[in-house]
């Protein structure tokens, strides 16, 4: 039996069918539109066969679509206000001196101070205390700066 593309409408051999899935259905192409539409955006694919209207699927399609653009928007929302919260907790604090890309400053660290020795490491480490340092990262490339916010507490 002889199937058609859902896309141009040529008569497609059962030996010379692509099937390509959007959703819950699998749509017969032929070897033309399979190269062209194999790699598209499911969303697009869909829009495709409502508008060719060969589709004995057109609810579901209209459905699917529907649905795919309140989940792609909710997820920019998303994406925005996780954004924003990153933004409020790490301010910008100046320009990359690599790439020119924002420097992002994070809440002070405790750094380990001590030498990695072959006997007694830990009491080494213990012993020798810790220095907050404030560390600045470059959102674009990764460059990190560490710095001490407040002269007093650097060992001497």
């Amino acid at each position: 039996m002889a199937k058609t593309c859902i896309i141009c409408g040529k008569e497609i051999s059962a030996f010379n069918s692509r099937k390509l899935y959007c959703g819950d259905y699998g749509e017969n192409l032929c070897p033309d539109c399979f190269s062209r539409y194999e790699g598209m955006d499911t969303l697009e694919f869909a829009e495709e066969i409502l508008a060719s209207g060969r589709s004995k699927h057109d609810d579901y399609y209209r459905d699917y679509i529907e649905d795919e653009k309140r989940s792609r928007q909710a997820a920019l929302e998303r994406e925005k206000r996780e954004e924003e919260a990153f933004n409020s907790r790490h301010p910008e604090v100046g320009r990359c001196p690599k790439c020119s890309g924002p420097m992002l400053q994070y809440s002070p660290i405790s750094v380990k101070l001590g030498e990695e020795t072959i006997l007694f490491s830990d009491l080494n480490r213990l012993m020798s205390g810790s220095l907050t340092v404030q560390l600045n990262r470059c959102r674009e490339c990764g460059y990190t700066e560490f710095f001490t916010p407040n002269e007093t507490e650097l060992p001497k």
